[in-house]
């Protein structure tokens, strides 16, 4: 299933809540993680990298960036939260990228074009003022609107198609 969060409904979600906009969009996109992506991005894993976010939080960023499910979509979610991660290093950067390009299996692997997302990213994620995002209890804004929430985390939209266009 592809979905993407295209401008016209971008002007849309900018009025709804956090938990309004999670149960339209990613209601029926329940996947199943294979234990390799677990073991480097879920934060009960003790391998987890830096940016380890939870499946919900993670599409509660989706929703935030303004950014769909395809792979590239996916690829500049997870370089936003390890970007905005302060504890993301050189060597994690290259862990999580060789694994994500070599060793997740498809359809999670990514491309050279994905990792060019990938680093997209990681720079916007690090840009923003509030850090470690995926460490904030999103829950306690479900009720929240969109357009109020990106202005509380620093998240412009605009800025983020216009880094895309680069």
């Amino acid at each position: 299933m592809a979905f993407d969060l295209d401008e016209t409904f971008q002007l849309d979600i900018a009025q709804m809540n956090l938990k309004e906009v999670h149960s339209v969009v990613f209601s029926l996109h329940e996947p199943k993680i294979p234990l390799v992506i677990w073991l480097l991005e879920n934060p009960n894993s003790p391998l987890a990298l830096p940016g380890k976010i939870t499946l919900r939080h993670h599409d509660y960023i989706h929703i935030l960036l303004g950014r769909g499910i395809s792979p590239q979509d996916e690829a500049f979610v997870i370089g936003f939260t390890m970007g905005n991660d302060l504890k993301t290093n050189k060597l994690h950067l290259f862990i999580y990228k060789l694994f994500a390009k070599f060793i997740y299996p498809y359809p999670y692997n990514f491309s050279t074009l994905d990792l060019i997302n990938f680093n997209l990213g990681f720079m916007y994620g690090r840009k923003i003022k509030i850090k470690q995002i995926n460490e904030i209890k999103l829950e306690i804004y479900q009720n929240e609107n969109i357009g109020h929430l990106r202005k509380v985390f620093g998240i412009n939209t605009d800025e983020i198609k216009l880094i895309e266009e680069y």
